[in-house]
Formats: C-alpha cells, sequence, structure tokens
C-alpha cells in the first residue's frame, strides 16, 4: 500500500525535521489517525519528497524527522501554461484540479470580453487560496511531486500582447483559419520552452480578441467540432498538449520527472 502523502512548504523543514501544521496536521492527526512512529511522505511542491516518521504530535502541529529524501529532475521540455477563463460558480475549481493533475506548470484565470465573471480584489484573494488549496489536495492524491504556480488574473487583451520568442501560444477557437490542435502541435520549435494554451468563455472569443491574437503570432487551434464548455476544453486541450510533448522525448525521460537516487540526509556526498 501506498504510503500518504503530506504536503509541507519548503520553509517548513528544519535539518532532518519537518513542522507539519494546518489543513494537513489534520488530516493527518484526526482523519487518518496516525501516531508516533508512523511513516509518511512529505513533499514540498518544488519536487522534493521525503520519507519521514512522526515523531511528535503538538496541539497544532506534528514533528516528523525525515529518512530518505528524493530528488526530483524534470524533463527537458517546454513548460505548459494555461490560461483559462473563469465560468460562473465553482467550475474554475474543477479546471484547477484538473490542470494540477495533467501537469500544468502555470495557471492563469483569464477575464475576456464575453466572459461572466468579474471579481473585487478581496474576493479573487480569497478564490486563489481556495485553488491553492485544491492544487495541493490534487498533487497528493496524483503523486505529483510539484505545484503549480497559481498566477493573479489578467484580462485576455493584456495577456495577448506579444509573447516572447521562447512561447508557444495556443488559442482554442473555433474560427475558420483554426487547424486541430495535434496540426498545431507538430510546429512547436525545439527553442521552445513554454506552451501557452488559452481558452476562452463559453460564447468564445470576440473577433476583436481573436484578430489580436493572431496579429500577436498566436497559433488558432480548434479542440473538435462542438462547442465545449471552458472546464472540458481546459482539459482536453491540455491532456493533447502534455501526451504530444511525452511523445517527443525520448524513452527514457517519458513520464515529465526522473526520480534521482535516494539521499539520506545525513550524509554530506
Amino acid at each position: 500500500m501506498q504510503k500518504r502523502r503530506f504536503y509541507v512548504p519548503s520553509e517548513a523543514f528544519y535539518g532532518d525535521c519537518a513542522i507539519i501544521k494546518g489543513d494537513q496536521a489534520h488530516h493527518l492527526v484526526s482523519v487518518l489517525r496516525k501516531k508516533a512512529g508512523d511513516e509518511v511522505v512529505l513533499f514540498d511542491g518544488k519536487g522534493t519528497e521525503c520519507l519521514a516518521r512522526v515523531l511528535r504530535i503538538d496541539r497544532d502541529a506534528v514533528v516528523a524527522k525525515i529518512e530518505r529524501t528524493e530528488a526530483y529532475q524534470r524533463a527537458d521540455r517546454p513548460s505548459v501554461a494555461l490560461y483559462a477563463a473563469v465560468p460562473k460558480g465553482r467550475k474554475f475549481d474543477l479546471v484547477v484540479e484538473a490542470a494540477t493533475e495533467l501537469g500544468a506548470d502555470t495557471i492563469t484565470p483569464l477575464f475576456t470580453e464575453r466572459g461572466v465573471v468579474t471579481l473585487a480584489e478581496r474576493d479573487i484573494s480569497a478564490r486563489l487560496e481556495r485553488w491553492k488549496r485544491i492544487t495541493i489536495a490534487a498533487a497528493k492524491q496524483c503523486r505529483r511531486p510539484t505545484l503549480p504556480l497559481l498566477n493573479w488574473p489578467v484580462r485576455f487583451l493584456d495577456a495577448a500582447a506579444t509573447p516572447p520568442d521562447a512561447v508557444f501560444p495556443v488559442l482554442a477557437c473555433l474560427d475558420r483559419d483554426s487547424l486541430p490542435i495535434q496540426s498545431v502541435l507538430r510546429d512547436v520549435p525545439d527553442s521552445a520552452r513554454e506552451i501557452r494554451a488559452y481558452i476562452g468563455p463559453e460564447g468564445g472569443f470576440t473577433p476583436e480578441e481573436t484578430a489580436a491574437a493572431r496579429d500577436a503570432g498566436f497559433r488558432l487551434a480548434s479542440l473538435c467540432e462542438n462547442t465545449l464548455r471552458t472546464e472540458t476544453a481546459a482539459v482536453a486541450a491540455l491532456s493533447v498538449i502534455v501526451c504530444s510533448l511525452d511523445s517527443r522525448l525520448t524513452n527514457s525521460a517519458r513520464g515529465g520527472m526522473g526520480i534521482l537516487p535516494m539521499v539520506d540526509p545525513g550524509s554530506t556526498g
């Protein structure tokens, strides 16, 4: 049976010990009923996992002693950035969860001309906090060692400014000039360091937004002949992008993350 995983930010590691607090400590103690001496796996969301043993359970924290460390090295491929319109209700929660599981490196909420959601700054902050919790839960479940970066929302026309040379931007749309996304991804150059997928609202991007994207060098891509919900389109686009990138890797690097040898925290080599 696989050991339970718990998220511990890197600043909560102290030498060969880690301090587990908040929701993670509650889940460990009150839900899973872990006790002193039990083994757990800790990850810092930045690519490091530790096999640890519960040392002490305090009122508001759990102290664990690190026994072994696994460092993960990212495969040499472009990163994947998702820019997705924010739908009504809590549907963006599904986008964040699926994007985390599929391996998106960054997630940026997008405000578009046809979007129906506008948020005050305090509401954005609250949602970002909730979305961060969702990324942690999703990473724990799918055994991902890293967390995606959650960015502050941006307006599409601001995001559509000419991207850096190393970015390959893809606009998901049903424009008559769009090509199947599989065909578009064949043109990703070896020099690309990031693929950005832009997903619009259910009403799609406006002609003005599409024109701005085209002028900025975006590639227009269709996901299928049907009109998809934002959350469905995000999953579809990311799935194809990740599979396309994985197919370009050598067999030894396929899978996205490579495990380096375990390291004893007490060693100096």
